[in-house]
């Protein structure tokens, strides 16, 4: 498989993307990027999502609206969660999966990544680096997910960063690498770095270490794997 260098249009990152994949690019803020690529199948994707919007209640829903804020409407309402929850509770409703499954967890790449992400002055935060299966529209998918939930403690709101990649179950053994290659690719520009004085789009330390910690959970992964397609 050939890969070309893309470089996202604000000029924050660049990726290696596999040949008639598509990569795409969304600007959060003058010094945070979500970047996705997707397979030309539609069904394959590495990402990087970051400061997805929490609402703590109804009425800070109403509030927001209040204020004039635009998209509120879609924004899920739930209290803090951590990490593993975050992903079951809050981001698979909002993409239309369900019954996530965590398959094996790095204990150590998590303790890293917490250190890299939860940083002083924070009212909560977790970060774990974790293998799951999920269920989307019926199809048995899987995936590699490092997933940071922080909270800074002003009463309306907390956010998810889900960083990672995944595929359908099925496939996952023949694109798992193409999905690694792409995902440990990602590149903060010079130029974005000296505007924002440093990596804006994650760890690249932390993203580095999870390939080593992926060959060393492998085995047993794809053990709960082949228990999780015969229903056990």
């Amino acid at each position: 498989m050939s890969y070309k260098e893309w470089k996202a249009p604000d000029g924050s990152i660049t990726l290696q993307v596999p040949e008639g994949w598509k990569a795409s690019e969304k600007q959060v803020d003058k010094c945070s990027v979500s970047w996705a690529v997707l397979n030309p199948e539609g069904t394959a994707s590495a990402f990087m999502n970051n400061q997805i919007m929490v609402l703590k209640s109804e009425d800070a829903r109403a509030m927001y609206k209040s204020y004039g804020l635009a998209g509120i409407d879609n924004v899920p309402v739930n209290g803090y969660l951590g990490a593993e929850d975050a992903l079951s509770n809050v981001v698979a409703p909002l993409s239309g999966s369900g019954n996530v499954k965590v398959l094996g967890r790095d204990a150590a790449l998590s303790s890293q990544f917490s250190q890299a992400v939860c940083i002083t002055g924070l009212a909560a935060c977790d970060a774990q680096v974790f293998e799951a299966a999920f269920d989307y529209k019926g199809t048995a998918m899987r995936g590699y997910y490092l997933v940071n939930t922080y909270d800074f403690g002003e009463g309306t709101t907390w956010w998810i960063n889900l960083w990672g990649y995944e595929a359908p179950g099925a496939d996952w053994e023949k694109s798992v690498g193409t999905l690694e290659k792409i995902f440990t690719s990602v590149k903060v520009t010079e130029e974005w770095a000296a505007r924002c004085g440093g990596s804006s789009s994650g760890d690249e330390g932390v993203i580095g270490e999870v390939i080593k910690s992926r060959q060393a959970a492998a085995e047993k992964s794809a053990e709960e794997w082949d228990k999780y397609i015969r229903g056990e």
